[in-house]
């Protein structure tokens, strides 16, 4: 079914708190016309705590776009799937995340500083506040307002957005209805004066597929997890492949003169056997697939995929995402690049 009512909310925080129940840290966000709530979770209403990313130099492809179409500050609706696609967040699609070992396990409160949520939080959200130019991107759901006061912030309506955190992957009979794609719920925080940005992405840990490592497969259409994709070995057969067996680390994507025939892929193996390639596939940005034919990759070793200029996929000069698929059509390992990582022809981009 995925969320009923995708929103964007761009504007400046105003300040925040932890709500009474210490599940939600409250955030008072202007828009410049009015003010909202932003429940963002801190727990799971089971007591685990969320995994976490808190990146102060944040680059992706989707930056651009979203200051190009969002100049200003305001209330916008992204529930159609042509926008969610454009403008929606995706950890696993757009590849966002990359590696999700990277997300870290943190309390919502614990004494000490800046070793929980509501202190990272609170600490990023006071620093974009210290720059009267930087504007805050809040994705998730809007819920159905009231003529009502706010419950935590009083002085403004009861308004505002929750599901600020990954919304795919939830288990059945767990929020399985708010499954969908490109429709996760985030903070981006970007500082004009730096041409910088801050993500915060959270995730419950119930939506992994594995925890240690962390693995995230879920449907491409309804945003479901992918079952039987931890692998079992089967005694007498091959290993089964698993992410980060092969990995994406560079890319020619702006080759010099005509590009047709000339973009180029290299994948290694980080494992001690051969594994054949043979009917993987890249997928870019647009979903235009590469299928690979007929390769295999030694074992500790680099492969050159070279695209031919006859295949649809293509790796666009203003930002992209490459993703690696097995034959199960699982990822198995994606990355992203930037625009200005695009800009200059004939380099490789490294990952």
């Amino acid at each position: 079914m995925g969320l009923k009512d995708y929103h964007l909310f761009v504007g400046r925080y105003d300040r925040g708190l932890m709500a009474g129940d210490a599940n939600h840290f409250e955030v008072k966000l202007n828009t410049g016309n009015d003010f909202y709530r932003l429940a963002v979770n801190v727990r799971s209403q089971d007591g685990s705590m969320l995994l976490s990313v808190f990146d102060e130099n944040f680059q992706h492809e989707l930056l651009g776009r979203l200051l190009d179409t969002f100049p200003t500050d305001g209330v916008y609706e992204l529930n159609e799937l042509a926008k969610r696609k454009q403008f929606g967040l995706d950890f696993l699609r757009r590849n966002m995340v990359g590696d999700f070992n990277k997300m870290i396990p943190l309390p919502n409160n614990a004494p000490g500083l800046d070793n929980d949520l509501q202190d990272k939080l609170t600490l990023a959200l006071d620093k974009s506040k210290a720059d009267p130019k930087s504007r805050i991107f809040a994705f998730g759901e809007q819920w159905p307002g009231t003529s009502k006061p706010d419950k935590y912030f009083n002085e403004i309506k009861d308004q505002g957005l929750h599901d600020i955190h990954m919304n795919q992957g939830n288990p059945k009979g767990s929020h399985d209805q708010d499954n969908g794609v490109y429709q996760d719920g985030g903070l981006l925080i970007y500082y004009p004066s730096l041409n910088r940005w801050t993500a915060i992405l959270l995730a419950f840990q119930t939506q992994f597929n594995t925890l240690n490592p962390t693995t995230l497969h879920t449907d491409d259409v309804t945003g479901n997890r992918i079952s039987g994709t931890v692998p079992t070995p089967t005694p007498g057969q091959p290993d089964v492949v698993v992410d980060g067996d092969v990995v994406i680390i560079a890319a020619l994507v702006n080759p010099k003169g005509n590009e047709k025939g000339k973009e180029k892929v290299i994948l290694l193996n980080t494992t001690d056997e051969a594994i054949s390639l043979n009917g993987w596939k890249l997928v870019d940005r647009t979903h235009e697939e590469f299928e690979i034919k007929n390769l295999s990759i030694d074992a500790g070793s680099t492969l050159e995929i070279k695209i031919p200029a006859s295949s649809n996929f293509n790796l666009g000069n203003k930002g992209g995402t490459i993703s690696l698929l097995n034959t199960q059509g699982i990822k198995t390992h994606g990355v992203q690049y930037t625009k200005e990582q695009a800009k200059t022809e004939g380099k490789i981009i490294r990952f």
